[in-house]
This record gives structure tokens, C-alpha cells and sequence, in this order.
């Protein structure tokens, strides 16, 4: 069974939960489902795959570059300060098994930029803008099938998970504003991986 969830509105279609937040224009808190107790179970006897968080990060950063290319706005150059926020935020839902821009205490991006001593200001006209966000929940594997209670997955690689997560952003208007925003200048890409499989994605902009 797959679902996709947006956090403006809801769309059943694949195991991928996207999220966005600006300091420009926000979307409301918003909570995955958690994963079936039958795909964690499995999960935790079947070996997972080999997936390199880094390079994943640098799939998706060069995806979303793309993006900008084909609509003839500049590369975002890769943020390491934004990085590190956007890993460690990742982490933090993965641990602690949640999915929102804002963490159990309330704190959203802005506060995790303030911690790390990261200050985003991008002039508009007479405003500012401060930075932004998008986040996306996706799963290891595509699907499983269980044979005599044994069971037999259908592993996402890299490419296709680093695809997916772009695609839905891409769907996604808030998610797609972000990411051809062209007074953004870099960003930063942070994953990671739950033990039951599911992959955290967060995505800071500046």
C-alpha cells in the first residue's frame, strides 16, 4: 500500500510525505501516518540496502539544479552550514519519529538556523526574506510481498529515491516556489534513514 501525502492538501499515490516553509509565506504543522507494524517487522530481519546518505544528499542537490536549469535560473550552490542544519533535523525526526517543520518543543527553521549561528536575509523589493524550507518522508523500499510469511522486497535505489523526493517537491507548488525562487542563492541537503526504513529528507534554502 503506498501513499503520498502534501502539506497543502492530500494525494494518495506513493510512499512519500512532502512538506514546505518559508519565512515568507508558510504551510501549516502536519503529521505522517507511521509506518505499518507488519513493514517494521519485516524490516527489522531483512537486510537493507547499502545506501550512502552523502552521495543521496548530492543526488538530489544536483536534481534540483537541474530544475532551475531548465527554467534558466542560476545553480544553488551547496551550503554546508545549510547542510549540517538539514542533516541534523533529519535526524532529529528519524530518531524521535515525527514529521513537521516544527519539532516536538514548537521550534521551527528559524530557530535551528539561530542555533547554528546561520543568519539568511535576501532582500525583495522592501521585504525580507529569511530563508526557507521543504521536507519529504521517503521509504527504502517500493513494496513487499510476503511469501509462506517470508518477505520479499522490491528496494529503492538511490536514483529512484532521490527522484521521487524531487518529483513530488516538483508537483507540489509551495514546494516548487521554493526551489525556483531566484533571489535564493544556496542550499543545503540533509537525510536520514529510520530504522524501519523510512528516509528523511530536509531541504534549507537561502
Amino acid at each position: 500500500m503506498h501513499m503520498r501525502s502534501l502539506a497543502r492538501g492530500t494525494l494518495c499515490a506513493a510512499l512519500l510525505v512532502i512538506m514546505l516553509f518559508t519565512a515568507c509565506a508558510s504551510a501549516g504543522r502536519e503529521r505522517s501516518s507511521p509506518a505499518s507494524k507488519a513493514a517494521t517487522s519485516a524490516l527489522s530481519g531483512a537486510a537493507k540496502p547499502d545506501t550512502d546518505i552523502s552521495r543521496l544528499e548530492m543526488k538530489i542537490h544536483a536534481l534540483i539544479n537541474q530544475e532551475r536549469k531548465k527554467r534558466g535560473l542560476s545553480a544553488l550552490a551547496w551550503s554546508e552550514d545549510l547542510h549540517r542544519i538539514a542533516r541534523r533535523y533529519s535526524r532529529d525526526m528519524a530518531r524521535r519519529d515525527f514529521f513537521s517543520h516544527h519539532d516536538p518543543e514548537g521550534r521551527g527553521f528559524m530557530d535551528r538556523y539561530n542555533d547554528e549561528g546561520f543568519a539568511c536575509k535576501r532582500k525583495v523589493g522592501n521585504a525580507t526574506c529569511l530563508g526557507a524550507e521543504n521536507i519529504a518522508q521517503e521509504n527504502l523500499y517500493a513494496s513487499v510481498v510476503y511469501l509462506n510469511g517470508v518477505p520479499a522486497y522490491n528496494w529503492n535505489s538511490e536514483d529512484e529515491i532521490a527522484s521521487s523526493v524531487v518529483k513530488g517537491w516538483m508537483n507540489s507548488k509551495g514546494h516548487r516556489e521554493n526551489i525556483l525562487t531566484a533571489y535564493f542563492r544556496q542550499q543545503g541537503v540533509g537525510i536520514a534513514i529510520s530504522d524501519d526504513g523510512r528516509v528523511y529528507v530536509t531541504e534549507n534554502f537561502c
